[in-house]
């Protein structure tokens, strides 16, 4: 598995900087924040928990999600989350 091949989905990225931003999260209303439907956000999170970015726990029937908590998992959301800043202050264009 390649880094494009795991973050190579805009929704896997926007579900990192989402659990960066809010910590953990039930799925249903993650999935309501980032404006997709449910079954779409479950296959992205049960993607990311393989390739150990997110990890989720159960209460009763609710679904928590969060991202794991490790060095090279907070590296990773900090990065995304200074370019996402960047190009959104910059208005940087495709050409550079």
């Amino acid at each position: 598995m390649t880094v494009e091949e795991v973050l190579g989905a805009p929704l896997r990225i926007r579900i990192i900087l989402a659990l960066w931003k809010t910590g953990e999260v039930n799925a249903t209303e993650l999935a309501k924040r980032l404006e997709t439907n449910y079954s779409q956000l479950v296959a992205h999170l049960k993607f990311l928990s393989r390739y150990g970015i997110v990890e989720e726990r159960r209460i009763g029937r609710a679904r928590l999600v969060r991202l794991r908590n490790t060095n090279l998992v907070e590296a990773l959301a900090k990065a995304l989350e200074e370019i996402d800043e960047k190009l959104k202050t910059r208005h940087i264009s495709p050409q550079g």
